[in-house]
């Protein structure tokens, strides 16, 4: 998946996230910030990425070490960051946040042709039995809907007293 469907998938976790705890402004600023971040963070392994591009010694360093879709892209990864999160007792939001927005990369990246190494470092590429290709026009549809589902639920509040005063004003 290209970055910009990352991005979408985690904007729309961090929307769901406020919805479900109905978080303050701050906490929903951070929220949003943080799903962003967290559906970035599994890339950290690609240097070329948007993440990899901002820290080139940290992913060159990764990528070294563990190579493109397997340690940080793993249940493993997804568990030690839950644990430390845990361990410095980050607020369940918050958490939920980073993790779920991880968690949607990981689950995009299986769309693909190539998959995950999901079960690392057992070394099969876990993948859905649909894939396409990275950047096509699946990619952006996904994107598309994705960022659309989040803006709706920011502001459905918003909205619906919208529409509620447009109803009123057509009926009376």
């Amino acid at each position: 998946m290209t970055g910009k469907t990352h991005v979408a998938a985690g904007l729309l976790v961090g929307a769901i996230t406020v919805d479900h705890y109905h978080t303050d402004l701050f906490s929903t600023v951070t929220v949003i910030c943080l799903a962003i971040a967290g559906s970035l963070l599994p890339d950290i392994c690609h240097t070329r990425s948007k993440i990899g591009r901002q820290f080139k010694i940290l992913s060159l360093l990764v990528s070294t070490i563990f190579g493109h879709r397997t340690f940080t892209h793993s249940l493993l990864f997804l568990g030690m960051i839950g644990f430390l999160l845990i361990l410095i007792q980050t607020p369940t939001y918050y958490l939920v946040t980073i993790i779920g927005a991880m968690a949607s990369h990981v689950i995009l990246d299986m769309l693909t042709p190539r998959g995950v190494k999901l079960l690392y470092p057992i070394p099969l590429a876990i993948k859905f039995p649909f894939t396409f290709k990275t950047g096509g026009f699946l990619d952006a549809s996904l994107s598309t809907a994705f960022s659309i589902g989040a803006i709706y639920i920011i502001f459905q509040e918003f909205i619906n007293e919208i529409l509620k005063y447009v109803s009123h004003s057509l009926s009376g």
